[in-house]
């Protein structure tokens, strides 16, 4: 054989035996490489207002939290007054007084929050303190009204409650409101 020949046949056999060697690396990557799921699931944040109302008073106010994750929770109260046939009428509103329980602090515009995170399916304790009541007044052919409003926001990071007008401790729990 020549020296070109034995060159072209060295050549050939290196390029065979690469390319063989290529396609049984990549086979046996697919091999041992199984398909994997994705288990991510992302944070649902919601709640639920709790109240017991008779018709006259407001006896308790609570909020569930109904998210896949902790969670702060505020609510806030509406107070407005209707006519006999249901309709909003323009008479102002009476300011609600009544004591709130340990762990709610007030904040402005009837807006209470609850100090510390609250975990997935849990609620907080009720708004009012031991005994107290909303009662709703009637006057002059109106009723009053007392709306419950709840809001929820994730618990981490911390920094997503901090965009309510809140500060919070080293502990994660809501010590003023402004």
């Amino acid at each position: 054989m020549t020296k070109n020949k034995r060159l072209i046949t060295i050549v050939t056999a290196l390029v065979l035996l690469g390319l063989v060697l290529c396609g049984t690396v990549i086979s046996y990557m697919f091999h041992i490489s199984e398909q994997k799921d994705n288990l991510f699931t992302p944070a649902e944040v919601s709640c639920e207002v709790l109240e017991s109302f008779d018709g006259e008073e407001k006896s308790s106010i609570a909020i569930k939290n109904t998210s896949n994750i902790a969670a702060y929770l505020r609510l806030r109260l509406v107070s407005y007054w209707v006519d006999g046939d249901g309709n909003i009428v323009a008479k102002p509103s009476k300011k609600l007084t009544f004591a709130i329980a340990n762990g709610w602090k007030a904040g402005p515009d009837d807006t209470y929050y609850y100090i510390s995170p609250i975990n997935s399916a849990n609620k907080t304790p009720n708004l009012l303190a031991e005994g107290e009541k909303i009662v709703l007044e009637q006057e002059d052919g109106y009723s009053q009204v007392v709306e419950v409003f709840a809001e929820a926001i994730q618990s981490e990071p911390t920094a997503a409650v901090e965009s309510w007008p809140v500060t919070l401790d080293s502990n994660g729990n809501i010590t003023a409101v402004s």
